[in-house]
């Protein structure tokens, strides 16, 4: 028997949050979907998600305009989204492109690809990444051992272990205590 599945093997898609502070999330359902069941550890009130949904005319929960608002403001507030599609690979949503996302994403990768992440192992180590930030325009088209090897860095920068990631089984063990996000 195995320890690790190997995410090739998946035939659904593998997801992820990882908070500013590199708490990386497994979301099992989608992204918006832990943010709506936790919304105290995104900085966000039950009563601000159901605004903005109600603001869009949109179901709660569902995948439209209210959630794209959600998630982009997250984004301005350092999360990183990640979803992996089968079969096209990784779709990494960002801010902007900062020496601490190039470091939490480089770890990520190494994580990913050598020990695994909550039992889940990447075996494809050419398999895709796509970076995009959507505050400075920033697009990056790699692969995930690329990401590893330190793709993203810039002559001078290098890893910094200070900013290595942390993996947790629920969004209720975020450590990170984000400022609320009232002005959304």
């Amino acid at each position: 028997m195995r320890l690790n599945t190997y995410l090739n093997e998946i035939t659904g898609t593998v997801a992820y949050w990882i908070s500013p502070r590199g708490e990386v999330l497994p979301v099992s359902t989608n992204h918006i979907d832990i943010i709506i069941k936790n919304p105290k550890k995104f900085g966000l009130t039950t009563e601000k998600i159901e605004k903005i949904y109600a603001d869009h005319n949109e179901r709660m929960g569902s995948e439209g305009d209210a959630r794209e608002e959600i998630i982009l403001e997250l984004l301005k507030h350092n999360w990183i989204r990640i979803r992996r599609y089968r079969n096209q690979g990784y779709s990494v949503n960002v801010d902007k492109m900062t020496k601490k996302i190039k470091d939490t994403l480089f770890d990520w990768a190494n994580k990913l690809l050598n020990k695994g992440i909550n039992g889940m192992k990447e075996g494809d180590k050419f398999i895709p990444v796509n970076i995009l930030g959507f505050g400075d325009h920033f697009l990056k088209r790699t692969t995930i051992q690329k990401v590893a090897d330190d793709v993203l860095y810039e002559a001078h920068e290098s890893f910094d272990i200070n900013n290595s990631v942390v993996i947790v089984e629920s969004a209720e063990d975020f450590t990170y205590e984000p400022k609320r996000m009232d002005d959304l």
